[in-house]
């Protein structure tokens, strides 16, 4: 089998991947991390079934979020020394189990547990995003990783939309059982498909260990890093802070809508693929830190109309609308700035970076439930604006001190 990258050697740099690489990539990594929102819909459902608080089975996210976190920082770095293709294969291969295990969780406690290890073992992801990256020129690295998230983005949308639906109808486990089969099936197609010479990485001289305690100093002496982690931080917290409670609110006495609603309008987040590829076309422009400020602002914007949206179904999706479309935005962008580091440590680039983002996106979920219980819809809009508020001022400080 042909190797995936072709080398122009008397240039010494790769060219264009190979035809189909890239949507391959775009698919597996659509269908793996749709894994991380399955349990957004099915909230409400999962209460009543598990007669349990919307407070407690809110952990289910918050459990899935932390532990993808934890995944970044444990398992992604493996990227920089392992043969990717085996490494997706067994990450890919364990997420099949551990959607089974959700399946057949018999209380909220397995429950949170496969969700865990569900959200551990979805990291494969970000194992192919960088993989894909590094396949690409430099002229067309932006576009590249544009594809592959806009795939990324059109997986969560439809598993968001699909488990509420299927949700609705059959109940939460069927939901799970459905995913464990995708999963198998894409181990699969990916052991036919990936030859063992595209996960060969670059040799950093370093044990996993050493790995490890690189990523502090990968912090501390890249600006670029720093930044970007605490801007995708920010925004992704304001993203699950507004997510967490929504099918609660759907499900209220206002509006009165099942599981399948809350997936219906996870559709209307279609606009984060459009800004996907606007933002990646953006970052192969080279326009500035100006596309940056303008999607943290949009963020933060949303919330107005979300805020409103408590009482308004037209103001709900244009929230939905704008927030996925400005987060997303923001999300390819930052990528596209931290995949200009040397290719050597692009492995661990992403996982300091994934980490902060993940990281953010549990906080979000928690104070947003914490805030729901306790004041309802309008503090959650609150806690959304102040988180990328915050972003935007750190934004424009680093403007003006630079």
């Amino acid at each position: 089998m042909a190797s995936p990258v072709r080398t122009d050697r008397a240039r010494g740099r790769s060219a264009a991947p190979a035809r189909g690489l890239v949507p391959l990539f775009a698919i597996a990594c659509g269908l793996t991390v749709g894994n991380l929102y399955l349990s957004l819909p099915l909230l409400d459902t999962l209460a009543a079934e598990l007669h349990r608080s919307h407070f407690a089975v809110s952990l289910v996210v918050v459990a899935t979020q932390a532990a993808y976190a934890v995944g970044l920082v444990l398992v992604v770095p493996l990227g920089d020394m392992l043969d990717r293709r085996r490494l997706v294969l067994a990450l890919l291969t364990a997420e099949t189990a551990a959607l089974l295990l959700a399946a057949a969780a018999p209380g909220i406690e397995v429950l949170c547990v496969a969700a865990a290890l569900i959200g551990l073992t979805s990291v494969v992801v970000m194992v192919m995003v960088p993989f894909a990256a590094s396949l690409a020129p430099e002229a067309q690295r932006g576009r590249v990783v544009a594809s592959v998230m806009s795939g990324v983005l059109i997986g969560s949308l439809l598993i968001r939309f699909l488990s509420g639906v299927v949700g609705e109808h059959t109940g939460w486990r069927p939901v799970y059982y459905g995913a464990a089969g995708v999963a198998g099936a894409l181990v699969l197609v990916l052991r036919s498909r990936i030859p063992a010479d595209t996960g060969a990485p670059p040799d950093t001289g370093l044990g996993y260990a050493s790995l490890l305690r690189s990523l502090p100093g990968l912090v501390r002496f890249s600006p670029v890093l720093r930044r970007r982690s605490l801007y995708g931080a920010l925004c992704f917290a304001a993203f699950t802070a507004f997510w967490t409670p929504l099918p609660f609110l759907l499900a209220g006495p206002h509006y009165g809508y099942g599981a399948d609603a809350v997936g219906l309008l996870g559709l209307v987040g279609i606009g984060g693929v459009v800004a996907a590829a606007l933002a990646g076309r953006a970052a192969d422009r080279d326009l500035g830190p100006w596309p940056t400020g303008v999607l943290l602002a949009g963020v933060c914007v949303s919330f107005l109309p979300a805020a409103f949206g408590a009482h308004s179904l037209a103001l709900l999706v244009l929230a939905t609308f704008l927030l996925d479309f400005m987060v997303q935005g923001a999300h390819i962008t930052n990528q596209s700035e931290i995949y200009r580091l040397p290719p050597e440590i692009r492995g661990r680039v992403t996982s300091v970076y994934m980490t902060g983002y993940f990281l953010g996106g549990a906080m979000g979920a928690v104070g947003a439930a914490a805030l729901y219980s306790a004041s309802g819809w309008p503090a959650v809009c609150v806690l959304g604006s102040a988180l990328t508020g915050a972003a935007f001022l750190a934004w424009a400080f680093h403007l003006v001190r630079d």
